[in-house]
């Protein structure tokens, strides 16, 4: 009886350590399908943009809106970083939204480059 019972927990652990990781998670840039915002502002003054994007899956959640800047003067390049979390998730197939602000310290013309699946969505936005 004793080894059947210690045969039982072996067999009980080892199937244990042979089970796959079943946690879908990823962090992924999805591209922008449009940005809309002012094309003049103030020095100091916020320019708030309306992002609209499409997630993978019902998984997506917006993690957050990142920017870079680039070697070239006045350039910001942004994009829209979504966590997925889950394995089995239905394809959605309505645009989410976000918004980013750019608030410039400087007069001059800025040059906002939003990531889209082929290339950058580029809005010029000139700051007195």
């Amino acid at each position: 009886m004793k080894i059947f019972l210690f045969a039982s927990v072996a067999l009980g652990l080892t199937s244990c350590l042979n089970v796959p990781d079943t946690t879908c998670e990823s962090t992924v840039v999805e591209p922008v399908l449009s940005a809309t915002g002012p094309k003049t502002v103030a020095i100091n003054q916020p320019a708030t943009f309306a992002l609209a994007y499409q997630a993978q899956s019902a998984c997506g959640k917006l993690s957050n809106v990142v920017e870079s800047t680039v070697a070239t003067p006045n350039t910001r390049v942004i994009g829209i970083r979504v966590n997925y979390t889950g394995c089995n998730c239905p394809q959605t197939t309505i645009p989410s939204q976000a918004s980013y602000t750019f608030q410039p310290t400087q007069a001059g013309t800025y040059y906002l480059q939003f990531v889209v699946a082929n290339g950058y969505l580029t809005d010029t936005l000139v700051v007195k």
